[in-house]
């Protein structure tokens, strides 16, 4: 009687504190700030006024976005984005930059330079 008492007890405490063990560590609200520089190529065009208009237009694009269209433009991946969150710092600009394509003639191509700061989850 007094071994099937321990193993009764035994098999308890082995049972409870195994459920106690086995519920996932939970890391809370901890997030990091990022900020990446993100770099958008344009199509080519023609001139290059028309590639500094072209790249006005999606700079302007990017900052009517809201938080979920720019993590997919601008392909934010990384584990834990607070997707909502995410916005443009200011400062964004366009640069042109001119090449010469395999028929021999120029074109533009519009950069368009922006940081994006979001919050990542911390896995510490």
């Amino acid at each position: 009687m007094n071994l099937l008492n321990k193993m009764l007890l035994t098999s308890s405490i082995l049972l409870t504190s195994a459920a106690a063990i086995a519920q996932p560590l939970y890391a809370g609200g901890n997030y990091i700030s990022r900020v990446d520089h993100k770099t958008v190529s344009t199509d080519a065009v023609g001139s290059k006024q028309e590639a500094y208009t072209l790249g006005a237009e999606k700079l302007l694009e990017f900052e009517g976005m809201s938080g979920r269209d720019l993590n997919a433009a601008l392909v934010l991946i990384s584990y834990g984005i607070d997707r909502d969150k995410t916005h443009l710092e200011d400062g964004g600009y366009v640069t042109v930059q001119e090449r010469l394509n395999t028929q021999g003639q120029l074109e533009y191509v519009a950069k368009v330079h922006v940081n994006v700061h979001y919050q990542e989850r911390d896995n510490n």
